[in-house]
């Protein structure tokens, strides 16, 4: 994984729970923090947009999705 450095400005209450959140999960750096937090964001939004998808799937598609195969046990 390619790492790259940049600056951000926060408030100071996020600079507080950054270092405390880091000192309680025994994290590296505030970066590790920082970046822990941007994953679950990402996380978040991938699950928004699946949860969006899977609004436009036909309805109609549910009763073809066993292909006319049972409950089989391979």
């Amino acid at each position: 994984m390619t790492v790259r450095k940049m600056s951000v400005s926060i408030s100071e209450d996020l600079v507080v729970f950054i270092d405390s959140y880091k000192n309680s999960r025994m994290c590296k750096s505030s970066s590790q923090v920082v970046e822990e937090a941007l994953r679950l964001l990402l996380e978040k939004d991938l699950e928004n947009a699946y949860r969006e998808a899977d609004k436009e799937i036909d309805s109609d598609w549910d009763i073809v999705a066993g292909d006319g195969l049972g409950d089989e046990t391979w």
